[in-house]
């Protein structure tokens, strides 16, 4: 059964790549973590601020997919718990990789079918806690 959940979220995972890619992201890593917790996917996302300026994000990304119509929508299965060890991760990141930018975390849910595939890949951005 673990093996399964871990075949579909790497599917749900490379899934929400591709969209953030086609959006115009630059997917950094995947599965960044500790034993404390794990962020899905930290990327890079050049946006115009308004004055012909392009500020630079680095955005954590938590990926949650469902297979099936059983246990709800994914957002669902997203609570401030898990937004604050993501954020937590982020800040480790940063220290890490030397960014003192802007951070933001956003998330993509994944619906796929019961024989896995993917009907339908959701991005919403800036989810706050």
């Amino acid at each position: 059964m673990k093996e399964n959940n871990r075949n579909t979220g790497n599917k749900g995972e490379t899934a929400a790549c591709e969209l953030l890619q086609r959006k115009g992201y630059e997917i950094l890593t995947r599965n960044y973590g500790n034993k404390w917790g794990e962020i899905d996917i930290v990327c890079k996302q050049l946006t115009a601020n308004g004055q012909r300026q392009k500020e630079e994000y680095r955005v954590f990304v938590e990926v949650k997919t469902k297979k099936g119509g059983e246990y709800g929508e994914p957002w669902e299965m997203i609570n401030s718990h898990k937004l604050h060890q993501v954020q937590n991760m982020g800040h480790l990141w940063c220290e890490e990789y030397g960014w003192n930018g802007l951070c933001r975390i956003d998330v993509v849910g994944v619906w796929m079918d019961i024989d896995g595939e993917i009907e339908r890949v959701e991005h919403w951005e800036n989810v706050q806690m």
